[in-house]
């Protein structure tokens, strides 16, 4: 399936709906632990990570052959716009080593860790062990995604595909158009799918079409609850790489919305 053929009908409807929301019109909702926000932007104006404080890697970090970009220390509860400099410090490296090739590889696999320690998710026993043994050949993994990805197919050719919560950040920052699909992304997009065929449509939750019902993804900790907005409606998927990019890819980048477009109708 292709983005033309995914956007039509209900599918749409709903991407100019959300539209619309992103531009500020009313959603009144409540982020467990948080305030009430009436739209997506108060949500977004209210952004604070990470939950503790946060220096970037230092160079050599664990003795390790990666070259890390130099970022500022991020405060607890950093907002968006803080991030933001991290993140594109980050992204200008990313993107440069790759470009680059072989003779900065140790620059990109830098980079790559600098992506899941920003995120969270630089652990031992997962990503950096990963990391680690494959910095030999990183870049052609990483290649093999890109080209991939640019056929537009929602199946993978890749073999075997590094797909992950942190491993969606390190392509969101590297491919154009690629957004993070975590289980926070995948349980708003739920959640706001569910939310407009039940309130705005009036319609039935059993009777949701078939491709607005979000894959879901299983998470971990105090928030693990909240990852599925309706485990009847909406699946949760297994850690399987190849179900984890359609879903990645399959709908949430062919919704294809830009928040500084309005729809005409």
């Amino acid at each position: 399936m292709n983005q033309s053929q995914y956007l039509t009908g209900s599918v749409a409807a709903f991407r100019d709906w959300l539209a619309q929301r992103l531009c500020g019109q009313p959603i009144n909702f409540v982020v467990p632990g948080t305030l009430a926000h009436p739209n997506l932007q108060s949500a977004l104006a209210a952004y604070s990570w990470p939950v503790r404080a946060q220096a970037g890697l230092p160079n050599p970090h664990l003795s390790l052959p990666h070259v890390h970009p130099v970022v500022p220390s991020l405060a607890a509860r950093s907002t968006l716009a803080q991030n933001s400099v991290v993140l594109h410090i980050i992204r200008h490296a990313l993107r440069s080593a790759y470009a680059a090739g072989l003779p900065a590889a140790h620059q990109f696999s830098g980079a790559v860790a600098a992506v899941l320690h920003w995120g969270g998710v630089y652990t031992k026993r997962g990503n950096r062990g990963w990391l680690i043994a494959n910095h030999a050949n990183l870049l052609a993994v990483i290649q093999a995604v890109v080209r991939d990805h640019s056929k537009g197919d929602d199946t993978s050719a890749v073999s075997r595909l590094r797909f992950n919560s942190g491993m969606t950040k390190v392509y969101s920052l590297l491919i154009d158009d690629f957004i993070i699909y975590d289980s926070r992304v995948a349980a708003a997009l739920a959640w706001l799918a569910k939310r407009w065929w039940t309130i705005d449509c009036g319609q039935p939750a059993h009777t949701l079409p078939q491709l607005l019902r979000f894959a879901c993804l299983p998470a971990n900790g105090a928030m693990a609850r909240y990852r599925n907005p309706d485990a009847q409606l909406f699946p949760t998927i297994a850690a399987n790489p190849y179900c984890r990019r359609r879903s990645n890819i399959d709908p949430p980048c062919r919704l294809n919305i830009d928040p500084g477009w309005v729809p005409t109708a």
